[in-house]
């Protein structure tokens, strides 16, 4: 393999010894269809007191709004979920269940620092100019994974993957 494809197994066989488990590659733009559905939810009220949401919704629909030069994009994604089954917590009725995403160190915290390895491996090898993201800044990571081809938008808005869950 060589070009385009071998950087991206080389991208992808780093992420996955950095600790991610999903990682696909997509062009810096979302379908039309993206924005359009933000603008209905926003018009619609449904984002609430998230004033944040409207306020850079631009941005949000189009990642080159947010950074001109972009090209591509690097998705990334990895399994929270421990490796017993949360669900049987339910059944021991004087404990209380928590989310498992929030059960242990903040995975902004946690990804980023991944994030930021892969990054410096990636300018270190192929050169170029990288941000990272873990869902604070302006991007819909969503519809972009699901473009990169990691999952998809169920109805309950979160990312779904056949691997993963």
């Amino acid at each position: 393999m060589s070009g385009r494809d071998g950087l991206k197994e080389r991208i992808r066989e780093e992420a996955a010894r950095i600790g991610f488990d999903a990682c696909g590659f997509t062009e810096a733009h979302l379908p039309q269809a993206a924005g359009e559905r933000l603008a209905a939810f926003l018009s619609g009220g449904a984002h609430g007191d998230m004033d944040w949401l409207e306020n850079r919704a631009g941005e949000r629909s189009d990642p080159q709004t947010l950074w001109p030069e972009a090209k591509s994009v690097i998705m990334l994604g990895a399994n929270y979920g421990p490796a017993d089954n949360p669900l049987d917590l339910l059944e021991q009725k004087t404990r209380g269940a928590i989310s498992v995403y929030a059960r242990n160190r903040d995975y902004h915290d946690v990804v980023k620092k991944r994030l930021k390895r892969l990054a410096r491996w990636l300018v270190e090898t192929a050169g170029g100019d990288v941000k990272v993201f873990v869902d604070t800044a302006p991007v819909m990571e969503k519809p972009l994974a699901g473009k990169a081809g990691i999952g998809w938008q169920g109805k309950h808005t979160n990312l779904v993957s056949r691997e993963y869950g």
